[in-house]
């Protein structure tokens, strides 16, 4: 091991606590009695109004009154777009710009576009989306299973202002953009790229009355979306108290009922692109970021969270994307080591003075390779309970297929607790989350794209295969005869598909509910030892079960916490049992109002009606719910509905749901107050196995409240023999 003593006073950046400025004030609670005392903020009185937008509109009219007033988006398509250069090619509401000239009247919502494929295309009213990815495969009308290809959309968004204002305004898109101001072509790049925010900066000069902003959005593969950005208006403390008022009143999904979050404040000098998240042994979490830096946070379990302090532990990494914490001896005394993985190596960190900074950087393991392709990113590490650090390793990127170029881009590698590495299993794509089933069984999440149908859940067994071909270059049994398909090892089943787009976009994480992990029993409601898994794309938390049927791991997710201000990338449960969520969306764009930053996400101690768990039965599954039922709808076999799929095993970048079947719904028996025994006609199992998609229409609770989540989705592989 290589170790770097570095000098403690140039590393300190201990941050100061940010102040309410408003010592004093009253902060509303969920679940707080209705007759709560006024709230302040910045001397104006926050008054709840009919709606989220009108409340914050009258807020930020008193506390920002010469902002510009922006619209709600609409967007329409697609339309035609056959090949790069013909974003200049006008469409639909491009040929009539006058609309959006200064004052004009803009879209014409009740016209008819001639649009791609000779379909005719609308207007469509899609709210406020400014500081948000506006995504065009979601929000378009009658987008294939896999998205639109070769295509173009618009959008449009007002501005008004009372007097002459110029605002700098940032704005991106995946692939190419066009736009116009009042009419006005201020940005024409036609070109093939990945949505960053900051793809243009462009300065604004508003006039008094109705300005319009027409936006044209070129599609060739994968993402289709844009993003418009302004300078804020207020200033983040201000805005962080004026959101979490509005979400005690205007929760912004159904979730927050039963599972409350707290986005915290960040000072303007941290950019908190969460890239691991761990616990020290005091609770307070430590969290290293994208661009290298390490730090503390105290105060962090406070609602609202606004007096956060931030210290830097640690700066210098080159993007690390996992953390973990452990006590260990040290000179015949416990210290605390942080661990992180970097691109090229595995690097432990101690503080030896007890000031919050690491005072030693150790290359604690660096046996894989960096080539300096873009893509390759390092995950973790996970430790097991024998003190090995596991690290999984992605592929590069070489026109949108995966390379591995050096050792061993695509595996998942032990790494021993003398640095020592053993490659574990080759076939990873892109395995941005590693964690350890209630058997102690390590797993890792894969990202859909080649070879990869949709994101998935999988075991790493030592010496197997989990599908992806670039690295099977690095297996001591290598012979050329595998790169066909037919001479490769056989693939590792999947033990959890996440159907694209319903159960997520890009997966990240995996953590437990349980002590292991840091759970505490109990105290984040009724899902003790369930998986947790991320969503970096919806901003999602989803949950996972696991079984063990003749040997082979399987189970089923289900939708948990959607609504988060920004992609999670990384998951730790906290001291009193909450979870906190990191966050990024850079490179991986994201639908959240936040472009990076920490979530904490409590139960408020209400349990939803849902489903719990799902388990397989030789003839369909044993549901099981997380409060008791109504029996007539849970026992009803028309409350109930089934089909499964599979996913395609190829080179192309993801696959659709194909060879689906609907599963005939024999019999529901109530089993007890809270479990139904589902009897089903057509499972199927085999292949790259199949998804059960099991959606609960008909079925309601004991008092006839409606599910909170109304499907679950379980992954066969195997099918239990019996009666």
């Amino acid at each position: 091991m290589r170790t770097i003593l570095a000098f403690a006073g140039m590393m300190v950046c201990g941050l100061a606590p940010v102040s309410l400025g408003q010592p004093g004030e009253p902060i509303a609670q969920p679940g707080t009695q209705p007759e709560r005392p006024p709230v302040i903020i910045r001397g104006i009185e926050y008054v709840k109004l009919e709606s989220r937008d009108a409340t914050r509109a009258r807020m930020l009219d008193l506390l920002a009154p010469a902002r510009v007033k922006w619209g709600s988006f609409s967007v329409v398509g697609p339309f035609e777009y056959k090949k790069q250069g013909e974003l200049k090619v006008p469409h639909g509401p491009e040929v009539d710009l006058a609309r959006f000239a200064l004052g004009g009247a803009g879209p014409d919502m009740a016209a008819s576009y001639i649009g791609k494929d000779g379909k005719a295309s609308r207007w469509i009213d899609v709210g406020q989306k400014m500081d948000e990815r506006i995504d065009f495969h979601s929000l378009l009308p009658e987008a294939p299973s896999g998205g639109f290809v070769w295509a173009s959309a618009y959008a449009t968004v007002s501005a008004v202002v009372d007097k002459p204002t110029a605002v700098d305004i940032r704005t991106g898109s995946d692939d190419g953009m066009r736009m116009w101001v009042n009419g006005k072509l201020l940005i024409d790049a036609d070109e093939m790229r990945g949505l960053d925010p900051d793809n243009h900066k462009v300065r604004l000069d508003l006039k008094p009355g109705v300005n319009h902003l027409l936006f044209k959005v070129s599609q060739g593969q994968g993402g289709f979306e844009m993003q418009l950005s302004s300078p804020p208006v207020i200033d983040d403390l201000t805005r962080q108290m004026l959101e979490y008022h509005l979400d005690v009143d205007f929760p912004t999904t159904p979730e927050a009922k039963y599972y409350a979050s707290t986005p915290m404040i960040m000072p303007p000098e941290v950019v908190m692109e969460v890239g691991g998240l761990a616990m020290l042994p005091d609770g307070r979490p430590i969290a290293c970021t994208r661009r290298g830096d390490v730090y503390i946070l105290d105060n962090a379990y406070e609602s609202p969270a606004v007096n956060v302090k931030h210290t830097k532990f640690a700066s210098g990494l080159h993007e690390p994307l996992g953390l973990s914490v452990r006590v260990e001896k040290e000179g015949g005394k416990d210290v605390v080591a942080v661990y992180c993985v970097q691109r090229g190596e595995m690097t432990r960190m101690v503080d030896l003075t007890g000031d919050d900074v690491a005072d030693v950087y150790q290359t604690f393991s660096d046996g894989w390779g960096v080539s300096g392709n873009y893509h390759e990113f390092a995950f973790g590490p996970k430790f097991d309970d024998q003190g090995n650090a596991w690290v999984t390793l992605n592929v590069g990127f070489c026109d949108a297929l995966g390379k591995s170029i050096v050792p061993y881009r695509g595996w998942a590698l032990r790494i021993g607790t003398d640095g020592s590495i053993t490659p574990i299993c080759g076939g990873l794509r892109s395995p941005n989350g590693i964690g350890f089933g209630p058997d102690g069984q390590a797993f890792y999440l894969d990202n859909q794209g080649d070879w990869v149908g949709t994101n998935r859940l999988a075991p790493l067994v030592e010496g197997g295969f989990s599908g992806h071909p670039s690295g099977l270059r690095w297996r001591t049994d290598y012979t050329q005869e595998m790169e066909p398909i037919g001479k490769r090892p056989a693939v590792l089943p999947a033990t959890v598909w996440f159907p694209y787009k319903k159960m997520g976009q890009s997966t990240a994480d995996f953590v437990l509910a349980s002590p292991r992990d840091g759970a505490v029993p109990g105290a984040f409601g009724p899902f003790d030892g369930h998986g947790f898994v991320g969503d970096q794309t919806l901003c999602t938390v989803m949950r996972v079960t696991i079984e063990k049927i003749d040997g082979v791991h399987q189970g089923a997710c289900y939708p948990f916490r959607r609504g988060l201000q920004c992609g999670v990338n990384r998951i730790a449960f906290g001291k009193d049992g909450s979870m906190f969520v990191g966050q990024t969306d850079r490179g991986w764009g994201s639908i959240g109002r936040a472009r990076y930053g920490i979530e904490r996400i409590r139960w408020t101690g209400l349990v939803p009606f849902e489903i719990k768990e799902v388990k397989i039965q030789p003839d369909g599954f044993l549901v099981e719910f997380t409060r008791p039922f109504d029996p007539a709808s849970a026992g009803n076999a028309e409350s109930w509905r089934c089909i499964n799929y599979t996913y395609s095993y190829h080179a192309k970048y993801g696959s659709d749901e194909i060879d689906t079947m609907t599963n005939a719904v024999r019999a529901a028996e109530v089993v007890s107050p809270t479990s139904v025994r589902l009897r089903l006609d057509g499972m199927r199992s085999g292949g790259m196995g199949y998804v059960h998609e099991i959606s609960i229409p008909g079925v309601r609770s004991a008092d006839q409240e409606e599910p909170l989540h109304n499907a679950a989705y379980y992954t066969v592989q195997r099918i239990p023999s019996g009666g």
